[in-house]
């Protein structure tokens, strides 16, 4: 699992130190909510929700957090959601796809991935694809069989417009 000296305790953190690494344009994409916001929102409070409590002294030396998702075991309850092109780095998913692999959990894989199912599949057999539905059923069914996925269909079937005061 990734060290704690590197974590984040709050999205305005994440979002702090996300502004002074990547290029603006990346970290507009990633902090702009489509359409009116409502999924980041939901998303952001969630996290609020969580209320960490560090260095409790009443907590058992090893715990197992393991859970299952549609079908797939993971050790970690948490899952890197999809995020369509992450070219800004050459190995993109496929990096992603390696530290969920080495936290023991899945990937998320958007439609509009950098990098292919193929080679996101090869790096963490756990990966749910994201199928927004482009192009025919077949080349879709073909891609998904192909790396042998699980599918998170999007609801509503299409990209959403960026919009709202996060949109860049």
């Amino acid at each position: 699992m990734a060290s704690s000296r590197h974590w984040f305790e709050t999205v305005a953190e994440a979002q702090r130190r996300a502004k002074k690494r990547l290029p603006k344009s990346v970290y507009m994409a990633l902090v702009a909510g489509s359409e009116q916001g409502i999924t980041l929102n939901d998303n952001v409070d969630a996290f609020r929700e969580l209320g960490f409590r560090p260095r409790v002294a009443d907590l058992p030396q090893n715990r197992d957090q393991a859970t299952t998702v549609l079908g797939q075991d993971i050790a970690f309850p948490v899952i890197i959601s999809p995020t369509g092109v992450q070219a800004v780095d050459p190995e993109g998913e496929v990096a992603v796809a390696r530290a969920a692999a080495a936290a023991g959990t899945a990937i998320g894989l958007s439609s509009f991935a950098s990098r292919s199912i193929e080679d996101v599949a090869a790096a963490n057999d756990k990966v749910f694809f994201q199928m927004y539905w482009v192009g025919t059923r077949d080349r879709i069914l073909q891609r998904v069989r192909a790396a042998r996925t699980r599918l998170m269909p999007r609801p509503g079937g299409a990209a959403g417009a960026r919009s709202g005061p996060r949109a860049g």
